[in-house]
């Protein structure tokens, strides 16, 4: 064979195994684009769903977020009315007439004594309203061994009584009947608010 068919030859052959690694690497390059269009869309998919669950969390927390603010400014508006409601209430109890005034202190006193022979500390300003009358009335109402009295020395209170015996007292004034009240609602408030 002479020299220009084996060049010839070899030609061919190199196009041919060129061609046929072209083709190969052709194939490879598709087959590895495919891949990778396919891994970025799983990729893709993923990061959305991500990306969704996020933004839900985040919108669920949002929700919750403003729920307990309105909760909040609900309790605050509750507590303004509350302390409204208390203060006329106050003002009322505090302008009862003597008689009514003194058929309140007289059921605060009957339903809260424990023994019947408290002392009853009342404010000074109404001392001549808590007669012998009014003490005998709660003797007789008390029943068989009842022995109530009115204390000497007046309490440093304005509205109400303390029931006195031994270390035992008994507050029944009016700020703290008032707290008293309020601690309850308050509970029973915060239970509404935070139910859930």
């Amino acid at each position: 064979m002479s020299i220009e068919n084996i060049l010839k030859k070899i030609e061919e052959e190199t196009g041919a195994a060129a061609e046929e690694i072209l083709r190969a690497a052709g194939t490879r390059v598709a087959s590895v684009r495919e891949e990778g269009e396919r891994g970025g869309a799983k990729l893709r998919e993923e990061l959305e769903s991500r990306a969704r669950a996020k933004a839900s969390d985040e919108e669920r927390r949002l929700v919750v977020g403003e729920e307990l603010e309105l909760r909040k400014a609900s309790l605050e508006r509750r507590r303004e009315i509350l302390g409204e409601v208390y203060a006329e209430a106050r003002k009322r109890i505090e302008k009862l007439p003597p008689d009514d005034y003194l058929k309140l202190i007289s059921s605060f006193i009957l339903k809260n004594a424990i023994s019947g022979k408290e002392e009853i500390v009342v404010p000074a300003s109404q001392r001549r309203m808590f007669s012998e009358g009014f003490v005998e009335s709660l003797n007789r109402a008390r029943g068989a061994g009842a022995a109530f009295a009115v204390a000497e020395t007046p309490g440093e209170f304005a509205w109400g009584v303390v029931l006195r015996e031994g270390q035992r007292r008994v507050d029944l004034t009016l700020e703290v009947l008032f707290r008293q009240l309020a601690a309850r609602v308050e509970s029973a408030v915060a239970g509404v608010l935070f139910s859930e």
